[in-house]
């Protein structure tokens, strides 16, 4: 209950985006409702270095609902480092 509320009344840090000047990938599933597809491409776009791959077949545990796919996604991401 506290993890809950304390994600709930965290500020937003979506100003902050673009300051971040790492590489950063982005990893959504096509069927996220928590995170949505366009929530995850707005971060995109304000996240210079960044990569978004949307896994289909998937909602908010990528890694768990997908996990051939989400773990192809980050070697592939860590691969280019």
């Amino acid at each position: 209950i506290g993890a809950l509320a304390a994600m709930k009344d965290r500020p937003d840090s979506t100003a902050l985006l673009p300051t971040v000047h790492v590489p950063t990938l982005i990893v959504v599933g096509d069927e996220d409702v928590v995170t949505p597809p366009a929530d995850s491409a707005a971060m995109h776009r304000e996240i210079s270095r960044s990569e978004l791959i949307t896994i289909s077949g998937a909602g908010h545990l990528t890694n768990l609902e997908q996990p051939a796919r989400f773990n192809d996604a980050v070697g592939r991401f860590l691969d280019r480092l």
